[in-house]
């Protein structure tokens, strides 16, 4: 698999996953990704941000008091 056919597959799962999971889509997201990973391609940087929360850069959650 490529690089960009993996990129394109990761995206198409997070488009599915954003849509709720809807079935008989799976030809629309992959033709979305497709044509988002050309952009990305042909731009050299990605037109999306990733909705995986474990990719997120900063603290995502406010930090709790301490409960000792």
């Amino acid at each position: 698999m490529t690089s960009n056919q993996h990129n394109i597959q990761e995206l198409a799962y997070y488009l599915w996953l954003s849509e709720g999971k809807p079935d008989g889509q799976s030809g629309r997201h992959w033709a979305i990704a497709t044509k988002m990973v050309e952009e990305q391609n042909k731009f050299g940087k990605p037109p999306y941000r990733s909705v995986d929360p474990s990719e997120a850069k900063s603290n995502t959650e406010p930090e709790q008091p301490d409960q000792t």
